[in-house]
């Protein structure tokens, strides 16, 4: 098995896609991960049909594992 470790101070996830800008640019939301997580340690995400875990470490670090 296959893990990824991912390392950031914040989490963004793109916002469902529209329609381009006339200039171009993509429209991305930015998630606190205390609003993310809900005083969870570690959440599920389904991203085309896989699920993902996102893990906080006790480091405050984020984790990505398939």
């Amino acid at each position: 098995m296959h893990t990824s470790k991912i390392r950031r101070d914040k989490l963004t996830i793109a916002a469902p896609q529209k329609a381009p800008s006339p200039s171009g640019e993509r429209r991305e939301q930015q998630l606190d991960t205390k609003t993310l997580f809900k005083g969870a340690r570690e959440l599920k995400i389904q991203h085309n049909s896989e699920t993902y875990r996102l893990t906080i470490t006790k480091l405050g670090k984020l984790i990505l594992t398939k």
